[in-house]
């Protein structure tokens, strides 16, 4: 029987894990503009004040996905010393459990169902769950697919989105390198 890196790892403990809450910043206009600019969205209910106040929000609102962004990434901030050899100071939807990063991950794919719009002042707060735990053999060798699930509320505790993540993780290759 093969061994399963999910069993050595120890990891299927941790589904139904949560993770702490996260609160980001206040969202500011600026944010808003430069958000919709970046992803070249031209409508106008992004930029112009009066336009936003006759549009379907009543308001300055972000794209719909800003949302994923209005909350930052926790432990991002992190000085260039501080990242892993991917370059990465930390993954949403990885979980932080023991070893976590023996494995290089990537995102295997995602779900997000948009709520509610994110206005100017909202302080946007993300909730997460690793809700499952796969293990497959690749090609490459054996893979870990870690589903979690991401809630994001407004300071008002209303929900603006669900977020479904699966990242998948796969032992590192030895150096060869002398």
């Amino acid at each position: 029987m093969k061994e399963s890196l999910l069993e050595k790892l120890d990891w299927k403990k941790y589904i139904g894990t949560e993770t702490e809450s996260y609160t980001g910043e206040p969202v500011l206009g600026r944010d808003i503009r430069r958000y919709a600019l970046a992803i070249d969205d031209p409508n106008p209910i992004y930029y112009d004040e009066e336009a936003s106040r006759k549009g379907k929000y009543g308001g300055l609102a972000a794209p719909l996905f800003y949302v994923t962004w209005a909350v930052g990434v926790p432990g991002s901030e992190k000085g260039i010393k501080d990242l892993g050899e991917d370059g990465l100071a930390s993954f949403v939807g990885v979980p932080e459990i023991p070893n976590v990063w023996d494995l290089g991950w990537v995102r295997g794919g995602e779900e997000i169902e948009f709520v509610k719009p994110v206005y100017v002042d909202d302080r946007v707060t993300v909730k997460g769950k690793i809700v499952d735990m796969k293990e497959k053999d690749g090609k490459s060798g054996k893979l870990i697919f870690v589903t979690s699930e991401f809630v994001y509320t407004n300071q008002n505790g209303a929900l603006l989105a669900r977020h479904r993540l699966t990242m998948i993780g796969t032992p590192r290759k030895e150096s060869t390198d002398g």
